[in-house]
């Protein structure tokens, strides 16, 4: 059975993905800040029929994540899918002239620094999978095309912290994908357009379902699937202009 890691695992996306990919054939590795929180995950997601375990792993924590992989690395011996979700917004509605630099650098901890370190601390194990897939969860909203064009539906929506961490999760991605090109392992990022999450809204036009897919998509890719792309569910699941 193949092995996935979800971060973020314990609720709106992150739930989701991991209750996708594991009525997928895939064994869920959950990692929540908490290990109480993960167990709870795994509980819930038992309850859909998917095989789980529980992970402590807050990501904007160095040490925690390398607690995480050695725990995980001595349990199994390789990775097959690695779902970077876990992600903050905290400056929505916040002009960038009013942004403190503490909220900047908080956003930029979970949603960019917390994604490199997973990705570097884990990177043996998926080195070691058949074929292994990195999705970073990112955003409409990191599109630097988006950010530019009057007439984009996200050029005017003011997040300027949670903007730029999302364009340099984006970056990672690319920078990835392109040094890892000749390995088993493909690096994608996914937006799941405004998905009806606690982060979304009610009011959000995709279901949770919805936003899932192209996570889901991209961890499942076959070997003629594509390599440092950003594709949206805004889209339809195609590629989104960077």
């Amino acid at each position: 059975m193949k092995t996935a890691l979800v971060t973020g695992a314990n609720r709106g996306l992150g739930f989701e993905i991991s209750k996708q990919l594991g009525s997928n054939g895939f064994h869920i590795v959950a990692a929540c800040r908490t290990l109480a929180k993960a167990k709870e995950t795994v509980s819930a997601l038992a309850a859909h029929g998917v095989e789980a375990s529980p992970l402590e792993m807050d990501v904007s924590q160095t040490n925690s994540i390398q607690a995480a992989f050695k725990m995980l690395s001595a349990k199994y011996q390789q990775l097959d899918a690695l779902v970077n979700n876990a992600g903050v917004l905290l400056d929505f509605g916040t002009p960038a002239s009013e942004l403190s630099l503490d909220n900047l650098r908080e956003s930029f901890e979970t949603n960019f620094f917390g994604a490199f370190a997973t990705i570097q601390t884990f990177l043996p194990m998926l080195k070691k999978a058949p074929a292994a897939r990195i999705v970073n969860m990112s955003s409409d909203l990191g599109s630097v095309a988006a950010m530019t064009d009057h007439h984009s539906e996200q050029f005017a929506v003011v997040a300027p912290g949670y903007r730029a961490s999302k364009c340099a999760l984006n970056t990672l991605t690319i920078q990835f994908a392109n040094e890892l090109a000749n390995t088993n392992i493909k690096v994608n990022s996914a937006s799941p357009g405004l998905a009806r999450t606690d982060m979304g809204g009610e009011n959000a036009p995709f279901s949770v379902e919805q936003g899932a897919a192209p996570a889901l998509w991209l961890a499942t890719l076959g070997d003629d699937g594509p390599t440092g792309g950003f594709f949206s569910q805004t889209l339809g699941g195609k590629k989104h202009a960077w």
